[in-house]
């Protein structure tokens, strides 16, 4: 009986002590997982002999590069291949199959990445084949090469002796030189999918006889994230702990993750407004040694689906789930809206700091309190960009006469005023009775004025500090990222801000960012104001802002320099000057 090695062992002693991810490695084209144009390519192109003398196999890791490298390696050198595809069973298919074939060259670039491998290359591929067709060079892990090796590969890769041909296997080739690259015919390998992982595990289970609860391939090929000999060898690792017949709590305790409906679980509590219920799952997971990392890519995968099938249900193919989890989706998308699905996703997203943190679990927890505020924020806050502001009435021992207004800029709510000189005039100051209770500082001004062109730049200018101050008030993170940008023009009704950096401008432009800020500059410039943000550059911003060009004063600078301070800055009138 014929035994084809990618389907049957080709040896029951050999093979029963082979990871399965070696085990069960592809042998023929007809095997690559997930990856039909580039197998049919190379198919074609063995039975056209139409084979380049170089090519380049480019993608993720564990989707099958090096083993389609080994079955071309094949291909071109079996004697009996056939539609391009190779016998498995020949002399020369057993050889290279097994590592036994001295014309087939697998040299692992990033431990031999130096320019004296490649000149031992050189040297070498002029000699002629010594059992097989063509001498088959497989340079894995490629974009480790030096830039001396990469130059001294490249007379090879352009004109190599027709009896040999090269096979660049990368996962980064971006980092390769373009002059490498171009020498080469490029094939881009993609991830596996979960239905092709899924089918792929389970024919592994069949022929092992293993019989995994339901659920089971499925959280072992999202784990993989992709990456088929990951997922065999976290099946493998899995029988090894719980035998023939793993459950999804074995999975659990040896992967370390909760599954996807952990995530689902998370989004339903914020959804109903139950924030203390996701962050008691959250540490329950934590406590029973689930990663909160993988959780939190759970949500964030949840989420993604949530908003393909929000913009468009023909995208619903593009969401790698079962039926059952796809219906959960489609209910749960009709519960939020697609700007609440992206502000989850920004706050559920793992950030750099997510690792070392003596609570593992505390990003995560973060994210569910941010979440919940998004989701359930009131809807004052909601929609005071969109409705005007309106503030209450007055006291009514108060008069609305006794509100104050400067003549020249129309900023009405102080008791007292101090008015400049006005040609030569000796300046006059106007009192009222103050209030008998003073409002409170979150409250806005009691009347909003209508916006005054060419008014509201220059009150923004000089009352800026006043408007951080403000803003602090309602939220001192916001008051932060203020701090970076300054006013910069103004059009009608909106105040334009810049900023020297677009994360600045991108938080500040964030919808609740945003309302915070433009309550702030109602309270103290009294008028209703919208606020734009741009990307500015230092200098414009130095010219809006008065400190920027005092401390650029020589004598400022040394006061700085001596461990001075500058805390306000007035400008010199004329007579002070002279």
């Amino acid at each position: 009986m014929t035994v084809v090695a990618g389907d049957r062992p080709q040896s029951e002693q050999t093979l029963t002590s082979q990871a399965f991810y070696r085990k069960w490695r592809s042998q023929r084209f007809a095997d690559l997982v997930g990856q039909e144009p580039i197998a049919r390519t190379l198919r074609n192109a063995v039975r056209g002999e139409r084979i380049a003398h170089a090519y380049l196999f480019c993608g993720p890791r564990g989707v099958g590069k090096t083993s389609a490298a080994r079955i071309l390696a094949k291909s071109v050198n079996c004697p009996n291949a056939v539609d391009g595809e190779p016998c498995a069973v020949c002399q020369n298919c057993q050889a290279i199959g097994e590592g036994r074939a001295i014309d087939v060259v697998e040299l692992d670039a990033a431990s031999n990445r130096g320019i004296d491998q490649i000149r031992e290359i050189r040297e070498r591929v002029g000699l002629s084949p010594a059992t097989l067709r063509y001498k088959f060079y497989i340079l894995d892990e490629a974009h480790m090469l030096t830039t001396e090796a990469c130059n001294a590969l490249l007379k090879t890769l352009e004109e190599p002796p027709p009896h040999a041909i090269f096979v660049l296997v990368t996962t980064d080739p971006q980092r390769l030189p373009e002059t490498i690259v171009s020498r080469c015919q490029r094939l881009d390998f993609r991830r596996i999918t979960l239905v092709d992982a899924v089918g792929r595990l389970s024919y592994v289970c069949q022929q092992e006889g293993i019989d995994p609860e339901s659920g089971v391939l499925e959280m072992l090929a999202r784990f993989a994230g992709g990456s088929l000999r990951d997922a065999e060898g976290a099946l493998d690792q899995i029988v090894a702990y719980a035998g023939p017949h793993p459950t999804l709590e074995s999975a659990r305790t040896v992967l370390g993750v909760a599954g996807p409906e952990a995530g689902r679980e998370v989004i339903r509590y914020l959804v109903d407004g139950q924030a203390a219920g996701a962050i008691r799952l959250v540490n329950e997971l934590a406590d029973s040694g689930a990663d909160t990392r993988q959780v939190a890519l759970d949500v964030v995968e949840t989420l993604r689906g949530i908003l393909l099938l929000q913009t468009s249900e023909s995208l619903a193919n593009l969401v790698d789930v079962g039926p059952e989890t796809l219906e959960d989706l489609r209910a749960l998308s009709t519960r939020l809206k697609p700007s609440q699905v992206i502000g989850m996703i920004r706050a559920f997203t793992p950030g750099p700091n997510t690792r070392g943190n003596l609570r593992p679990q505390l990003p995560l927890e973060l994210s569910v309190v941010e979440s919940a505020e998004l989701l359930h924020a009131t809807p004052a806050a909601s929609h005071a960009s969109e409705a005007p502001i309106v503030a209450p009435p007055p006291p009514a021992s108060v008069p609305p006469t006794g509100a104050l207004t400067d003549p020249r800029s129309g900023v009405s709510g102080r008791p007292a005023t101090s008015l400049p000189p006005v040609n030569g005039s000796p300046p006059k100051t106007v009192t009222a009775t103050p209030p008998p209770t003073a409002p409170a500082p979150e409250s806005p001004p009691a009347e909003l004025r209508a916006p005054q062109a060419g008014i509201l730049f220059p009150e923004a200018q000089r009352r800026w500090n006043e408007i951080l101050e403000a803003c602090g008030i309602r939220s001192r993170s916001v008051q932060a990222l203020l701090r970076s940008g300054r006013p910069v023009d103004a059009e009608n009704e909106t105040l334009v801000l810049g900023f020297p950096y677009p994360f600045h401008r991108e938080r500040i432009d964030d919808v609740k960012n945003r309302v915070v800020v433009e309550e702030a500059i109602a309270r103290v410039l009294g008028q209703k104001v919208l606020v734009r943000c741009v990307i500015s550059t230092r200098e414009e911003l130095a010219a809006q802002d008065p400190t920027h060009a005092a401390l650029d004063d020589p004598v400022v600078k040394a006061a700085v320099g001596l461990g001075a301070r500058v805390r306000q800055v007035v400008e010199e009138t004329s007579e002070e000057q002279t």
